[in-house]
């Protein structure tokens, strides 16, 4: 039985997942962007990746974000759950992922799924900024939400030196679990392939203007699909033979939960537009997982009001508490 109930005209998939998504006056006017601090964290592999903490006095506990692909720390899921657990008084940490959030100068590489080391150390070494006292929570967000889950199967691996210090309970909202089958539903889709072509050329044409001695990818718009673009990159600008391997890298097959002994909840809806819900129903019993299906939700929504206040921060407090 579903316990998200939204407002019958917010009920639609396409109507919870862009109105999740869309960027308002008030995400871009949240007090607290402006008494954001900066961290630039350097990575043991050479990456530097980009984070920004806003802190609370006497905090309960540090949330650490991670946004979707093509989003950023700036994203309005990003941002609202932001102020939400400020004003519960909880610290934030907010991370970007290589290339996203006007990053792409930091890194020459192009970002892709595949990268997990670079963004498990970045988490790992934002917690040890934290307050040792305290507990540490990760919360991702559809491709965020699958390298949390990914996180947390090397993190239960790690020795005790290695971990994500504190890491007390995490959340994986809309996570990608098969992210070529996500990708086919994605061009399935007219507004949402035009979005993230649209996004990712954007992307793509920002890392050429800066590094124009490692990249060519002429016109960008003659691809017709994410999985067309995807395809070329794959083939040009990386190591790997072709997409099946490259999206192997980062698809969560059911045995790799039977691994994770640290708790998490995975929150989905049977109506996501992007990711088949089908995947979900065959991770096997962890008592360590949690796996909620919503009927409704869209990818990422899970909006319940005008106001756009979200369902999953119900789930959230109950477990932090």
């Amino acid at each position: 039985m579903s316990s998200f109930k939204p407002l019958p005209f917010f009920s639609g998939p396409m109507i919870q997942s862009l109105f999740a998504s869309w960027k308002s006056k008030q995400d871009k006017s949240y007090p607290f962007l402006k008494k954001s601090r900066w961290h630039l964290i350097k990575t043991d592999g050479n990456v530097s990746l980009l984070a920004a903490l806003n802190e609370v006095e006497e905090a309960k506990g540090t949330l650490i974000l991670l946004h979707g692909w093509e989003g950023s720390i700036h994203s309005s899921y990003i941002v609202r759950t932001a102020n939400h657990f400020l004003q519960k008084g909880f610290s934030i940490f907010r991370l970007n992922l290589r290339d996203h959030g006007e990053t792409h100068h930091l890194n020459e590489g192009i970002f892709n799924g595949s990268l997990f080391e670079e963004t498990y150390e970045a988490v790992r070494i934002l917690s040890l900024k934290t307050d040792k006292t305290k507990p540490v929570y990760l919360i991702g967000f559809s491709l965020g939400g699958n390298f949390v889950l990914r996180i947390l199967h090397r993190h239960s691996l790690e020795k005790k030196s290695n971990q994500i210090q504190n890491l007390k309970y995490s959340f994986s909202i809309s996570p990608a679990l098969d992210p070529y089958e996500a990708t086919l539903k994605m061009d399935e889709h007219p507004i949402l392939k035009k979005y993230f072509l649209k996004a990712w050329s954007r992307s793509l044409k920002k890392k050429a203007a800066l590094f124009p001695f490692l990249y060519e990818f002429g016109n960008i718009s003659r691809h017709k699909s994410v999985m067309d673009l995807t395809e070329k990159l794959i083939s040009d600008y990386s190591e790997f033979a072709d997409v099946l391997e490259y999206f192997s890298t980062y698809t969560l097959k059911p045995d790799f939960f039977s691994k994770i002994k640290t708790p998490v909840t995975v929150l989905t809806s049977a109506d996501d537009p992007v990711i088949p819900v089908s995947h979900f129903y065959t991770i096997p019993r962890n008592p360590y997982l949690e796996v909620v299906v919503e009927s409704k939700g869209g990818h990422c929504g899970f909006i319940e009001d005008g106001n756009r206040n979200a369902y999953y921060w119900k789930i959230m407090e109950r477990k932090m508490n």
